[in-house]
């Protein structure tokens, strides 16, 4: 086999606009060293590369990755290959879409590992596309994919030229699931067939205006907001937001927005402060829909309470997080909203 480091040509590269420079980052340096001050969680969970993807076609039987991470695996809530692996995506029509092919499969106390994906070393050699998803919570300090020495290699991109860019927190970023691919923002993608960039931050999601100016930086046709869960946590969201939102339409004027209430948590059947909480904030958001549609913004609010149906609890993994099938329906009602406001024909 011949490796190649992925940044090479022959690789697409998605989900980020920092792929240009060295490392897998979700915020360019610059924009790092921005939010440094006033956020430094912000800058240190850039570094995991949560919905970053190559996508590239080749005739190649054979696919493996060699992978050097910054630390081993060391979550509660999350498996080992959500936090540290890879999985590989094929396009296959019987599905008419992209299909799970493979997961790494390593010693999770390891930070290096080389692992073979593709079951098509018996199979005709014919090009076909693949999607490599990157992990959702572990710094990726290097990344080479082997492939037969004589195979065919090129990138693709995606058939919707729209730019969705989803900020939030852990659970945009994408604990607990499964796996790389079920992230919402990686399910939202294939499903749309367009770049979505996950700036989901685990803990940190506090709406300053400096994230607001970052989001817009990105120029997206579609932006979703799902930070309640952090900055809903107090009285942040309301110090902050009406600046975020000023700061983002500040660079992306003409984004169709959405500002999206938390998901229902197991905590709010028997934690009475908590569930109020929730209930204050679904005013408070609407309200600031119809203050900045006032304005000429296109913006809309969608109530995430109601995105999980009968006994909510079931999808979660920690009565937090979704687990994968709460992602999926996480990520179904992305979609839903982005095509009311008139998004991804």
């Amino acid at each position: 086999m011949t490796f190649y480091s992925a940044k090479h040509p022959g690789f697409g590269k998605f989900g980020s606009t920092a792929l240009g420079e060295e490392g897998y980052f979700r915020l360019t340096a610059a924009e790092r060293d921005r939010i440094r001050p006033i956020n430094d969680a912000v800058a240190w969970l850039a570094g995991h590369p949560a919905g970053i993807s190559l996508r590239f076609e080749t005739d190649s039987a054979h696919i493996s990755v060699r992978v050097k991470l910054r630390e081993p695996f060391n979550m509660t809530n999350l498996t080992q290959i959500g936090q540290c692996g890879f999985d590989l995506y094929v396009y296959d029509g019987r599905v008419h879409g992209f299909a799970l092919h493979e997961t790494v499969r390593y010693d999770f106390g390891a930070t290096e590992y080389e692992v073979p994906l593709s079951h098509f070393g018996e199979a005709p050699r014919v090009m076909r596309k693949y999607i490599l998803n990157f992990p959702l919570y572990q710094t990726v300090d290097s990344l080479e994919i082997g492939l037969d020495e004589d195979a065919a290699l090129s990138p693709f991109g995606f058939g919707c030229g729209e730019r969705i860019v989803v900020y939030g927190t852990s659970i945009v970023q994408g604990c607990s699931a499964s796996r790389p691919g079920m992230a919402p923002t990686s399910i939202l993608s294939r499903a749309l067939d367009a770049e979505v960039l996950n700036l989901g931050f685990s803990g940190a999601a506090f709406m300053e205006r400096e994230m607001g100016e970052i989001a817009g930086d990105r120029r997206p046709d579609v932006f979703l907001i799902d930070a309640e869960p952090n900055a809903g946590v107090d009285e942040r969201m309301e110090q902050n937001a009406g600046a975020f939102l000023d700061a983002f339409f500040e660079r992306a004027p003409d984004a169709r927005t959405v500002l999206f209430s938390r998901i229902l948590f197991a905590l709010d059947l028997y934690d009475e402060a908590r569930a109020k909480l929730r209930d204050h904030y679904i005013v408070f958001l609407k309200e600031l829909t119809k203050k900045y549609k006032k304005l000429g913004c296109r913006i809309a609010f969608a109530d995430g309470s109601k995105i999980f149906r009968g006994n909510f609890t079931e999808y979660t993994a920690d009565g937090i997080h979704p687990d994968s099938a709460g992602m999926v329906c996480l990520a179904r009602a992305y979609e839903r909203e982005i095509r009311k406001m008139g998004g991804v024909k």
